[in-house]
């Protein structure tokens, strides 16, 4: 199980997902320079920063579409005996992957956070994230496959 490539993709997509949920990684910061104002959008929260105090709320759909794909790519990650199972998962998990990039528009641009006003919205370097995700998912998926192709030409030399 370990000696196979697509293992650790499966791995190092499970480290970078509980890394995003466990963790406060910034993804998009908007700020107004009239009133100081500050909004921090993570993984699984936005944190309101203004004059009389911050507060938190809960991103629940970045939260559950992080822990879904988790899950999936655990779940594929263990059943490397049924490869058609782990293309399936791996497939899914990409559709998975692209909501949460989706979501991730949503909680940060789509919000417009300061109608009208002397505003700047930045995201960081953590925004990437979803990507080395959807590109290890990618490289997996081409393990698995390339897997199925070894087993295939051997059944046809027997």
């Amino acid at each position: 199980m370990i000696q196979r490539p697509q293992t650790l993709y499966f791995l190092a997509i499970v480290a970078i997902s509980l890394m995003l949920l466990f963790s406060d990684t910034v993804f998009f910061i908007a700020e107004n320079t009239s009133t100081q104002e500050k909004y921090n959008v993570e993984y699984d929260e936005t944190e309101i920063i203004a004059k009389d105090g911050t507060i938190k709320e809960s991103n629940t759909w970045l939260i559950y579409f992080i822990g879904a794909i988790s899950l999936l790519s655990l779940a594929a990650l263990l059943v490397f005996k049924n490869r058609k199972m782990q293309v399936l998962l791996s497939s899914f998990n990409f559709l998975i992957i692209l909501g949460l990039i989706v979501m991730m528009y949503m909680y940060s641009l789509h919000m417009n956070y300061f109608e009208g006003q002397d505003s700047q919205a930045n995201y960081t370097f953590s925004a990437l994230l979803p990507l080395a995700i959807l590109f290890f998912n990618f490289l997996a998926l081409r393990g698995v496959r390339k897997d199925e192709q070894l087993i295939r030409s051997m059944d046809r030399l027997r």
